[in-house]
């Protein structure tokens, strides 16, 4: 039964995780291609993604104007959801 439990609620933060992971590549491909954009879908991604890349930004801050913050993200993700795969 736990095994059964912990199985699905691995399936629905794997899920989570991608679903973010995919908000993070759209949220940076726009802000590469259109910084100044400023409608509505790029202010939902900006209140999901900035919360957690603050933070990474604050240890891996840009280095000659490359903003590494979301590689680093996602890497943490990839092995988030490596770990869960497990399960």
């Amino acid at each position: 039964m736990n095994g059964e439990l912990f199985g699905s609620l691995a399936q629905v933060l794997d899920a989570m995780l991608t679903l973010f992971s995919l908000m993070l590549v759209a949220y940076a491909m726009i802000s590469w291609v259109r910084p100044d954009l400023n409608n509505s879908v790029m202010r939902f991604l900006r209140s999901m993604v900035e919360p957690v890349l603050t933070p990474v930004r604050k240890v891996l801050p840009p280095m000659g104007g490359l903003d590494f913050s979301v590689l680093a993200v996602l890497f943490v993700i990839y092995l988030l959801r490596a770990a869960l795969a497990s399960y």
